[in-house]
């Protein structure tokens, strides 16, 4: 069995929050957290170990708290997806 630890929290915040949050970075955030705290419950259940745990945790933390400007590129980028769509819609 996989997880189970925290009752498959980050399927509900998956379900809840990621691609609900009326922005691009919060969504994109969220979509990330997810896999931090799927690993969480994860390693806390025994499934992984905390060594995969830790490189997902600094993984979230380098994308979201180290690299401003990757963070605004990123924004960018989804904005530039969405116009591209909104213009393709029409």
């Amino acid at each position: 069995m996989s997880g189970g630890s925290y009752n498959y929290l980050f399927g509900q915040v998956d379900n809840e929050y990621v691609g609900s949050m009326f922005d691009i970075e919060l969504n994109d955030m969220m979509y990330d957290l997810v896999k931090v705290l799927k690993d969480l419950e994860w390693w806390q259940s025994g499934d992984i170990g905390e060594e995969e745990y830790r490189k997902t945790v600094k993984g979230f933390k380098d994308r979201w708290f180290g690299n401003r400007v990757g963070i605004n590129n990123r924004t960018v980028i989804g904005i530039l997806k969405d116009a591209i769509k909104e213009i393709e819609d029409l």
